[in-house]
């Protein structure tokens, strides 16, 4: 009578050391495969005929991609793949651990990676957003950006690739190079320049690449998706009266050490872009900006508005005069 709550017990001892087990197993098999191994962004191996583990573990560490053989044999008999290593070459594309790359030469097949890109980031910025997520060379990013040729290859005849890299989501293919990323973020700015955004901004006076510079000064300033219609009529309204827009965001994109807040000083910085000193719009789109300022940039609102100020709170109180507005700048200031 007294042996069913002692088989009880046993039971409960062997489930608890089985799950003990089975925790210690996987925290091992974790530990093993997100081993970082030194970061491979772009690099192939040549696996010989009849390579057995070891021996490719050999040339990996021959290499010097593996800190020893022990842990890539460990790493492919952890992943659990009943495939045999193939013969050939492989590429081997943003590797950062050691289960990257069995992964990698276990299933050579393409990969892709997901990045959605924040609105209003620089070219640099975006390059460095995406190195975070999918390596890429950064200078070649950028050369790449400005180079004359290869802009043109994209149809498009600007200077710079300054607001024609999409803020989007993307999938970007293991193996892709900075020349197939940055066509795919333009492709997407000419779907978000569609037709009838283009003939919008025709209307009010626009070119495409006018329409992607009001709209990168829109989003250096909003943040709030209410306003931007609204500030949007502000600079159309200087525009139209032939009066200096005074954009900080343009301000901040001419000096050398942006981002970083404003001084006095800064407002007379000798630059193209600083609408403090010169009429109009700036040469060039000043971040990359998002659908909302674009649409913003052919749908200003219907108000006279020619000045606002930030309220400390990330929205805006908007005035029609000057004397207005050095009242409202004097009663925040307080």
């Amino acid at each position: 009578m007294r042996s069913f709550p002692l088989r009880i017990t046993r039971f409960r001892w062997v489930t608890a050391i089985g799950a003990v087990g089975i925790f210690a197993f996987l925290a091992f098999r974790y530990l093993v495969l997100s081993w970082p191994v030194a970061v491979i962004f772009r690099d192939s191996i040549s696996i010989p005929e009849g390579a057995s583990t070891y021996q490719v573990a050999h040339l990996l560490k021959k290499r010097d991609l593996i800190p020893n053989e022990k842990i890539f044999v460990n790493a492919v008999r952890l992943k659990f793949d009943t495939r045999a290593i193939e013969a050939g070459n492989f590429q081997l594309f943003n590797v950062r651990h050691i289960g990257d790359l069995v992964e990698q030469i276990l299933r050579p097949r393409v990969k892709a990676v997901t990045i959605t890109i924040p609105e209003g980031l620089t070219r640099e910025q975006v390059a460095r957003f995406i190195n975070a997520k999918y390596l890429i060379d950064i200078t070649n990013f950028l050369a790449l950006s400005e180079n004359e040729g290869f802009i043109r290859s994209l149809d498009l005849e600007v200077q710079s690739l300054e607001g024609y890299l999409f803020p989007d989501t993307y999938r970007i293919r293991n193996g892709s190079t900075e020349e197939e990323i940055i066509a795919l973020m333009v492709r997407h700015v000419k779907q978000a320049l569609d037709e009838e955004i283009s003939r919008q901004g025709l209307a009010i006076g626009l070119s495409p690449h006018e329409i992607l510079t009001m709209a990168s000064i829109i989003e250096g300033e909003a943040r709030y998706d209410s306003e931007r219609v609204i500030i949007s009529a502000v600079y159309h309204n200087r525009l139209r009266r032939g009066i200096h827009l005074q954009a900080d965001p343009t301000v901040q994109y001419a000096i050398p050490d942006s981002p970083r807040r404003l001084l006095y000083r800064d407002y007379e910085y000798p630059s193209a872009y600083n609408t403090y000193l010169h009429k109009g719009l700036p040469p060039g789109p000043v971040n990359n900006p998002g659908r909302a300022s674009i649409l913003a940039a052919v749908s200003p609102a219907d108000v006279d508005f020619l000045y606002f100020v930030a309220n400390g709170q990330g929205q805006h109180v908007f005035s029609y005069t000057l004397d207005e507005h050095k009242q409202v700048v004097r009663d925040l200031r307080r």
